[in-house]
């Protein structure tokens, strides 16, 4: 405990602990040091959900007009992966020059990165799956560059602000809540979370929790899987066909993990 005392001592008096008024604000190096710890890893999920949900627009890549498969097929598949390397890479960028400006220049420390919610406006909304929507990728793109500006604007004289107070209390505090229930329905499914919800025909999603073995995939039933039997199964799967349902060791896993955390945070409020 003397070594981290020395070293809060030591960066308080530094030029770092002056800038950023860490003795001022009653706080210390080693909590800072905790705090951005905890955030990072409360934020990480995002270079891996928003490369994945960006890519299901198809980006900028364009189907094989030789190939039937048309937007599943291999060299349209290949062309998403490499988008998906390069979304990585930009969201990693974005939000650390993001986080660089909110230390630096507004001095909060406060950490910013892609937003949820967006992302999936933009992909399953707008543009559509893999282009399937009225809007082009490129259009969009260009209306996100424009929607940028407008809010930078807004942002340098203030109306921001205003705007938001416009807009009523119960929205205001609805949508964070949104926000958490869409983040949880992610870390419920099976490719970023536990597994525990999975698809359905009639519900659109239902419990799971089944093991490998007893997970249906479902497919695209269109016309190229009718007429000539090329079918597109989707990382989408339910057990209502084999059954197994809540058997799978990887959801009992997650749960118990989830129990662990809430229980430790429970018990650290009372504190």
């Amino acid at each position: 405990m003397k070594f981290i005392e020395a070293m809060n001592e030591r960066v308080d008096s530094s030029f770092i602990g002056k800038f950023f008024q860490i003795k001022e604000r009653g706080s210390s190096f080693s909590t800072e040091l905790a705090g951005a710890t905890a955030t990072f890893l409360t934020m990480a999920y995002i270079l891996a959900v928003n490369p994945r949900i960006l890519a299901d627009s198809g980006g900028p890549c364009v189907p094989d007009p030789d190939d039937p498969a048309g937007v599943f097929g291999e060299s349209y598949e290949a062309c998403l992966e490499k988008i998906k390397q390069q979304y990585v890479t930009a969201t990693a960028i974005g939000s650390m020059v993001g986080c660089i400006l909110m230390g630096l220049v507004a001095n909060l420390p406060i950490a910013l990165a892609p937003g949820m919610g967006m992302n999936a406006y933009f992909t399953y909304s707008v543009v559509g799956f893999r282009g399937s929507g009225m809007i082009s990728y490129q259009a969009a793109c260009t209306a996100v560059m424009i929607e940028g500006a407008i809010f930078f604007v807004l942002a340098l004289t203030g109306l921001r602000y205003r705007i938001i107070r416009l807009i009523p209390e119960p929205v205001r505090i609805a949508t964070p809540a949104g926000i958490g229930a869409f983040l949880a329905h992610l870390g419920l499914q099976t490719a970023e979370g536990i597994g525990a919800v999975v698809g359905d025909v009639a519900t659109a999603v239902t419990l799971g929790g089944c093991p490998p073995e007893k997970q249906t995939k479902m497919v695209a039933y269109d016309d190229l899987c009718k007429d000539l039997g090329i079918c597109v199964f989707s990382d989408n799967y339910t057990c209502d066909v084999e059954g197994g349902i809540m058997t799978s060791g990887r959801t009992w896993l997650g749960i118990l993990g989830m129990m662990i955390i809430a229980v430790a945070l429970g018990y650290k409020s009372k504190l």
